[in-house]
Formats: structure tokens, sequence, C-alpha cells
């Protein structure tokens, strides 16, 4: 295969161009299942971001999952949407069983955003100010360079070390915010809607 390419892409080159391709093709891995979800608003995919899998085995480029600005529930939930599309599973049982253990509380310690912030950054935001620099404010003296928060029905709320996690967490924020991109990234192209998984009407199509 890798052969087969490197030739058309000599004569392309050549053809085109009229030069001698200088370009060496390497082979990097072949997947038995592949998945590359389209650009947030576009029809097509990104070559940055992608999963696939090889003898059973799950690998993931530059999707939620492996973000460290997403909670980790992200994670959990992609990963296992993934892994049983692979295997050619219904996803919805999954989805919603993940939805379910949040809205009751059994991950909240997946919940914790974490992102970094510049002390000197703090003070410059006025008119907007985004939910890790007001948890950062909140936190005062504790605040480090990474400011761990979640997001409860008062607002963003600082997630300190050694300390109980912040009361009245907005699992409407997490339902929407994080669950439900995640989980429609992948249904946007194998089919179903995270409204299925959550046990709500689904919208019918005008078209």
């Amino acid at each position: 295969l890798r052969e087969r390419v490197q030739q058309r892409l000599d004569q392309e080159i050549a053809l085109r161009y009229g030069v001698e391709s200088r370009l060496l093709l390497e082979l990097e891995s072949v997947f038995d299942r592949f998945f590359m979800p389209r650009v947030r608003g576009g029809k097509s995919g990104s070559k940055k971001r992608y999963a696939a899998s090889r003898d059973g085995s799950l690998h993931i480029v530059g999707l939620e999952s492996v973000r460290r600005d997403w909670p980790a529930i992200a994670g959990r939930l992609q990963r296992g949407l993934l892994e049983r599309i692979f295997r050619d599973e219904d996803p919805v049982p999954f989805a919603r069983a993940i939805a379910q253990a949040v809205r009751a509380g059994e991950y909240d310690e997946e919940l914790v955003y974490a992102k970094r912030v510049r002390k000197a950054s703090l003070e410059s935001y006025t008119a907007t100010t985004p939910p890790h620099v007001q948890a950062a404010r909140k936190a005062g003296p504790y605040a480090g360079p990474v400011i761990r928060y979640l997001m409860t029905r008062s607002g963003p709320e600082p997630a300190l070390a050694g300390r109980p996690l912040p009361d009245a967490i907005d699992y409407a924020h997490y339902e929407e915010r994080v669950l439900r991109p995640v989980a429609e990234t992948i249904y946007d192209v194998t089919g179903g809607s995270f409204d299925e998984a959550l046990g709500q009407p689904t919208q019918m199509s005008l078209l």
C-alpha cells in the first residue's frame, strides 16, 4: 500500500510541477477500525482529530478524552462510546448510564476542570471574566499556576487540594456543555442523538 501511494504521489508531482519528488512516505500504522469526526460546523474531518482501534486497543488523537482542559468525565464517556461502536454495539445504553451516574453525584471527582492561569491576567479581565479566572480569584493565595474548579449553580468554585469539593454542583452544565458535545460528535457520524440516551423526545427533521 505504501509503495502504491508513493508511486502515485511521485507521478502527480512530476506531472503537475515537472520536478522529481523528494517526498518519502513512511507507513506508521494500520488500524482495524477508524473514526474521524467532522469539524464542528463543517462537513470534513481533521487529520489531527481521530480515533482508531488495532488488535482491540484504542488509539485517540486530538479528541476531548486526551485534552487536559476537559474534565475526566469527558474521556470516560468518549472512550466508552468509541469502544462500543468499534465493537458494533449500541452506544446509547452506555451514554445513558454515564449521564445518570453524573446526575447522581457518582463522578463528582471527574467533573473538575483544570486550566492554567497567569497571575498577571487575573486583573486584566474586566468586561468578561472566564470561569477559570473567577475560580482563581476566589481561591486567592491558594491559586497556583493551574486552577482546578467545578461549575456550581452559583458559578465556578475552586477545588482546593485537601478540601471537600464545592457543594451544589451544576450537573445540568456538565450534561449540556461536556457530555452532550462529546456524545454528539460521535452520533453525528454514527447516527442517533444524546437526547435518546437521556430518554428525552427528539425533534423531527423538517428535511
